[in-house]
């Protein structure tokens, strides 16, 4: 599976080795020591949130650890998660996704 980081459309890292658990540590590390710019922007009435999106494929997977999911919420920030179908997937059947 390949996995990226992307901080206001720009990428900031890109690795096939890395699971999307490992990419989204980095990120709570990445944002946890830029509070008071993230606070700033919810001052000024900016959205601020983290956006997880993928391609749900048969048979894939994703899953974070308790570990991550608490510093995700200790951001303060929306977490929403976004999936999007393969391509050939059948498109009468909802649930084609899940395999």
């Amino acid at each position: 599976m390949s996995t990226s980081l992307v901080v206001s459309g720009r990428k900031v890292d890109s690795s096939e080795g890395r699971s999307a658990d490992e990419q989204a540590a980095e990120l709570i590390g990445f944002l946890g020591s830029r509070t008071s710019a993230l606070d700033a922007l919810k001052e000024a009435g900016k959205s601020v949130r983290v956006e997880v999106a993928g391609v749900a494929e048969s048979g894939a997977g994703l899953s974070f650890s308790p570990d991550v999911l608490a510093g995700l919420a200790e951001l303060g920030l929306p977490v929403a998660f976004t999936t999007f179908r393969a391509s050939g997937e059948d498109e009468e059947d909802p649930l084609a996704w899940l395999g």
